[in-house]
């Protein structure tokens, strides 16, 4: 039987109409992502996403990013590595004790955005990045794109690490998710998500803008939550992996 997490990035912004959209993707959801403070969200909202999470079971994970909300965290920073290193210790940190606070335990860490990306191409951002997670706790797990730089930095430090794909964003034939700005960089039909998250699931391929297909570990698998129709998306991706005998369960702890 092959398993599935679903991770979903949530908290990402401030005010109470979108707090109570995040918790109603809660139910459909096995790892969350919080947003730190940095990027997005505010200590309210993280602190009711916390309790909401542990009230459903599912896996917290912090979601750090440059200290950037007005580019919403997806505009790259000229930071030093010790300046890296210095953001993602206080915001996962941040989490760690807020989550520990509420009766829970922290479980993963995921970047966000320009981040994210730089970490999967940059071997020494990477290091600065997972210094910083393991000097809060070596048994948090990372999520990290499949294949890319940080996924072996994370393993030579110790770490554990849970390769991460998209339902929803294109693939470059090097295995780096397609940029924003590249028309098609985002799947709008949920017909073109499900056959990616099939394939990706079931066969561990994507295919990829050009045409080709490219093998990828899928460890946990990432649905965004700013798709109008998120929740019928992940209520029939349930309904997909009961029919195709696909266990959705959360990564364990470390």
């Amino acid at each position: 039987m092959s398993r599935l997490d679903i991770n979903c990035d949530l908290g990402e912004a401030t005010g109470r109409f979108r707090m109570n959209e995040d918790l109603g993707i809660l139910k459909w959801i096995t790892s969350v992502n919080v947003a730190c403070g940095l990027h997005a969200g505010d200590p309210h909202n993280i602190r009711r996403i916390l309790e909401a999470s542990l009230q459903h079971g599912v896996m917290i994970g912090a979601h750090p990013g440059y200290p950037d909300a007005q580019g919403f965290g997806r505009r790259s920073m000229n930071l030093s590595l010790n300046e890296v290193y210095d953001i993602v210790l206080y915001q996962v940190s941040a989490l760690h004790g807020m989550t520990r606070a509420l009766g829970g335990r922290l479980h993963h860490v995921k970047l966000h955005g320009a981040l994210y990306n730089e970490a999967a191409e940059r071997p020494e951002l990477a290091e600065a990045v997972v210094r910083a997670i393991a000097d809060v706790d070596e048994e948090l797990t990372l999520y990290a794109l499949s294949g890319s730089a940080i996924v072996h930095v994370g393993l030579e430090h110790g770490l554990v690490v849970a390769e991460e794909v998209f339902a929803d964003r294109a693939y470059l034939p090097n295995g780096r998710l397609a940029p924003r700005e590249l028309e098609g960089s985002v799947l709008i039909s949920k017909e073109e998500r499900m056959e990616q998250a099939s394939r990706l699931v079931l066969e561990q391929m994507v295919r990829t803008v050009d045409g080709s297909m490219l093998e990828l570990a899928a460890d946990t698998l990432c649905v965004h939550c700013e798709n109008a129709d998120v929740i019928p998306f992940l209520m029939d991706l349930h309904k997909w992996a009961k029919q195709n005998d696909v266990e959705i369960s959360a990564v364990p702890y470390a």
